[in-house]
């Protein structure tokens, strides 16, 4: 003790220092109104992103989020002593059912479970049946609410204390399995426990960012340099927006600053210098520029890459968390286009035979359509392997033309990871200029569950067409298509992928002390068990041990950020 987790310095899987286990999703995009950047997802998912083989229209055993050992034998602040019912230990943590995501019904229950080391044995300690978001904040006044539980069990004062959360889900009504995807959203943040606590004793010391949106761009998340180049006025965001909050009961003098850096090192960084203002107990506010004082510039011709900090800092109290003061990501200029953000939340289909859906591009320049990129939810026994029509239409007024392109034979396509989208490379490239369309025929009544990015809200730009008509699409979000541009049909990746990393030998493994990979650059490895469990996780160049490792298949997570991992199978026998 203290423990203390809001899930901000992790990716994908929780820190496999601190839990035992990975089948619960680490993310930014699934909350509603987060406290603080990332969260814990439970839901219906395995960790590797498929749907549970076990899984049915009941409720069954989903994720675990399961805790190493922690000391509750003792107490190391002050005076260490053996710890009491005096010591006053109480365990807290923030949860909201749906969030952005599918609600959990009643029988879709989250539960908390104490390890009693003496014992054993798991006791269940706390339960939420489930609730769509608008009756939980009906009810709780709040879109998170906060559970206190007091340790007065001496069974849990040991030294193999653990604690795990555990929810039971269930997919669609079976008989439309198309829909039956991921299901029974749970997002938990702000674990902390530790001593000298009471029962109103809620909100961390922090300050922290909230919501993330990582983009300085207004349409795009990333587009090509030299469509940015051509438009640069009209592709730039009017504002940067990033909410955060003083979760303190103290008045914070607080700093902020952006820096840009250009990847390339062509051009000098950006540097705002530091602002400072006074911010209220318990309270919102946002790091906030209109216009943004910095448009990108790099002398690469294609291809740029920049580095975004926003960082909040204060000395007013001593902050426990220092991964949430600084939301930065990568802004990418690379050969495509991607309206969405990476996260897919919702899926979007459309029941009626010969219907059609369309998401309008611009391009500032002539250009040659490569390839079109779509992320696809997967659904109950691949229900939606249904064959449909790749379409691109031209422009008419605002709304789609005339098809100028057309390929059958194409239907979902699942790869391997969160989210991650299949390329659908055209048959012959295609010259396009101006506002095109981008989207699919259908040839069934059957929904294709296109993921749905409902964090960002680029719905003027979908539309679709069940009569002869074009109509905006009623549901705020954004499709997950993208296209690919120039000279290739598969995406840039970045420089410090491209030059290496599908690549690990010996693989199969045979009883070999390490394995390498075929580059030498710095990288985290996950080594994941076929029961989603992290077994290993270390950071290396070109090698790593593998005499800690028992024989079995494994799959390796590598990553030289934690946007991009890279998933690939290996088998160790020994």
């Amino acid at each position: 003790m203290p423990f203390l987790e809001d899930f901000s310095a992790t990716f994908v899987y929780p820190d496999p220092n601190r839990f035992s286990d990975s089948t619960a999703f680490i993310n930014t995009g699934n909350a509603f109104a987060p406290i603080s950047m990332g969260v814990a997802t439970l839901d219906g998912l395995d960790a590797y992103g498929y749907l549970y083989k076990h899984g049915s229209s009941f409720a069954f055993d989903a994720d675990t989020l399961t805790s190493y050992d922690i000391r509750l034998d003792s107490v190391f602040t002050g005076t260490p002593h053996a710890t009491s019912i005096a010591d006053s230990l109480y365990f807290s943590f923030f949860y909201q059912p749906q969030g952005l995501g599918e609600k959990p019904d009643v029988e879709d229950s989250l539960l908390l479970e104490f390890y009693a080391a003496n014992q054993n044995a798991w006791i269940q300690v706390w339960a939420a049946p489930g609730s769509s978001l608008n009756d939980f904040i009906a009810t709780n006044g709040s879109p998170w609410k906060c559970v206190m539980l007091p340790i007065i069990d001496t069974a849990f004062m040991t030294d193999g204390f653990r604690f795990r959360f555990r929810n039971y889900a269930s997919y669609a009504d079976l008989s439309f399995p198309t829909w039956a995807s991921n299901a029974d959203f749970w997002n938990i943040d702000y674990i902390i426990l530790d001593s000298e606590r009471d029962a109103a004793d809620s909100v961390p010391t922090d300050l922290a960012f909230g919501e993330r949106h990582e983009t300085l761009l207004k349409n795009y998340f990333s587009m090509p340099w030299n469509h940015f180049l051509a438009n640069s006025a009209a592709e730039m965001s009017p504002e940067i927006n990033a909410p955060y909050a003083n979760l303190s009961e103290s008045l914070l003098n607080v700093t902020e600053r952006l820096t840009v850096d250009d990847l390339s090192g062509t051009t000098g960084d950006y540097n705002s210098g530091l602002s400072a203002s006074n911010l209220n107990p318990l309270t919102d506010t946002a790091f906030y520029r209109s216009p943004i004082p910095y448009t990108f510039s790099s002398a690469v011709s294609k291809n740029a890459e920049f580095e975004v900090n926003l960082s909040v800092n204060t000395a007013t109290i001593g902050d426990p968390v220092a991964s949430n003061d600084t939301l930065a990501f990568y802004q990418r200029f690379y050969n495509y286009f991607a309206p969405d953000d990476g996260s897919c939340e919702a899926g979007y289909g459309l029941t009626v035979n010969s219907a059609r859906a369309a998401y309008m591009f611009t391009l500032n320049m002539p250009d040659t359509l490569q390839s079109v990129q779509m992320f696809f939810n997967r659904v109950v026994n691949d229900a939606n392997q249904i064959y449909f029509y790749l379409t691109i239409w031209d422009d008419n007024g605002g709304v789609p033309g005339n098809i100028i392109y057309q390929q059958m034979g194409v239907r979902p396509e699942f790869e391997h990871g969160f989210n991650a989208f299949h390329t659908y490379v055209l048959d012959n490239p295609l010259p396009v200029s101006g506002r095109i369309y981008v989207g699919w025929q259908q040839t069934s009544s059957e929904v294709l569950n296109l993921g749905y990015d409902l964090n960002n809200d680029r719905s003027g730009y979908f539309f679709y067409n069940v009569d002869g008509n074009w109509y905006n699409t009623l549901y705020a979000g954004t499709p997950m298509i993208r296209i690919i541009v120039g000279d290739s049909p598969y995406q840039h990746v970045g420089m410090s992928d491209t030059e290496t990393l599908t690549s690990v030998f010996p693989n199969p493994c045979n009883d070999c002390a390490a394995i390498q990979f075929n580059d030498n650059q710095s990288k985290t490895v996950s080594v994941i068990d076929l029961n989603g469990r992290v077994v290993k996780r270390i950071r290396c160049d070109n090698t790593m041990s593998t005499e800690d490792i028992a024989p079995g298949y494994y799959t390796l997570m590598i990553e030289k950020n934690a946007e991009h991992p890279v998933f690939v199978k290996w088998i160790l026998t020994k």
